[in-house]
């Protein structure tokens, strides 16, 4: 005898119900009386629950303390005038003194012995070029930015009104000012 598809898919159904019946049984079905919250062994005892008499106390105390002013104005913004400031600090103390061996002085910043007088560009739109003399006032050199002067002088930035530069043996840097040719006496 052949089942028809409608008959496969009614056992199947009883099946499921018959199933769900089980499982709801062996959960839900038996008369356990356990509790669902954590057993302690021993006697319930209640918590010490907070005296609020006490703090009740500090509160009336606090409702009865007076405002007693410092001599400052918490209504205007701003510090205390000077003298009122000196009169609350008290004493002074004396500043710490390091004690033992003092680190070295930092290096002085970083010098050029030679005087700016002048900055140009050679080819029109080319990279800008300042005009060094020496000190002593023989020897002009031109430079430009990036180049290495003295062996230990980085040019990094010509200016309109400053020459920038670093001493590649410290790291310190330094700049001097666009000098103007001195005058001569009339």
């Amino acid at each position: 005898m052949a089942q028809t598809k409608q008959q496969k898919e009614l056992i199947v159904l009883i099946a499921l119900v018959v199933i769900a019946a089980a499982v709801w049984y062996a959960y839900f079905g038996r008369g356990q009386k356990t509790s669902t919250g954590i057993t302690a062994s021993g006697q319930y005892t209640p918590i010490n629950a907070q005296d609020y008499i006490v703090i009740l106390n500090g509160l009336e105390k606090a409702q009865k303390t007076e405002y007693k002013s410092s001599g400052r104005n918490i209504f205007v913004i701003g510090p205390m005038p000077a003298e009122q400031q000196q009169a609350k600090a008290g004493p002074v103390k004396a500043p710490f003194l390091n004690r033992g061996p003092m680190p070295p002085p930092p290096p002085p910043p970083a010098q050029l012995p030679m005087v700016f007088f002048g900055y140009g560009m050679l080819p029109a739109g080319g990279p800008r070029q300042a005009f060094l003399k020496d000190e002593n006032g023989d020897d002009v050199h031109i430079v430009s930015e990036g180049d290495l002067l003295l062996n230990h002088i980085k040019i990094l930035h010509i200016g309109n009104e400053r020459l920038d530069f670093e001493d590649i043996n410290t790291g310190q840097k330094g700049s001097k000012t666009l000098e103007a040719p001195a005058q001569p006496a009339a």
